[in-house]
């Protein structure tokens, strides 16, 4: 995975900018949150964007059209995948699409692990996209510190599957 180096934002105005406005951060009186915890979480949320938005932009994402050509499939058939949850997809903005975790190609080409890998799709259909990419790509102690794709390569299906049902369970930072 790539290293992203982070810049911080010059402002709390440029935060403000390149956050959502979170509801739980609006409502600083009620939780009883210190200004200095509103900053805090402000810029970790505003690094967090940042982060995802240089993964979204790195080599290792391919758009929709580049991954049916990888897989030889059409572009409405990567589509349809996506939306019946065959593929894991990241969403890239309103006007720039999906993006395609470049690992998951390798998943899909051959037969048995492509069932494995949409079995464990489905055990995290309950989680958002972000947390099903989290998933499949740290390290798991469920899986003697393999990732799941790394596990999946090595043939290791149940293991994966039991790891996804405790990530969707929300006991390793799932959910």
């Amino acid at each position: 995975m790539a290293k992203f180096e982070y810049q911080p934002p010059s402002s709390a105005a440029a935060i403000d900018q390149k956050v959502p406005k979170n509801p739980l951060l609006q409502q600083q009186d009620a939780n009883g949150l210190p200004p200095a915890t509103i900053d805090a979480l402000r810029t970790a949320a505003a690094r967090a964007e940042a982060n995802k938005l240089e993964l979204l932009k790195s080599p290792e994402m391919l758009n929709g059209e580049d991954l049916s050509v990888e897989l030889g499939l059409s572009r409405a058939t990567v589509d349809n995948r996506r939306v019946v949850g065959k593929l894991l997809a990241l969403e890239f903005g309103s006007k720039r699409g999906y993006r395609y975790p470049r690992w998951q190609r390798e998943l899909l080409q051959e037969g048995a692990r492509r069932v494995a890998f949409e079995a464990a799709l489905a055990r995290l259909a309950g989680v958002g996209p972000w947390s099903r990419y989290r998933f499949f790509v740290q390290n798991s102690p469920a899986l003697d510190g393999q990732t799941p794709v790394e596990a999946l390569r090595a043939g290791q299906v149940d293991a994966v599957l039991r790891a996804a049902d405790s990530w969707a369970g929300g006991e390793q930072g799932g959910g």
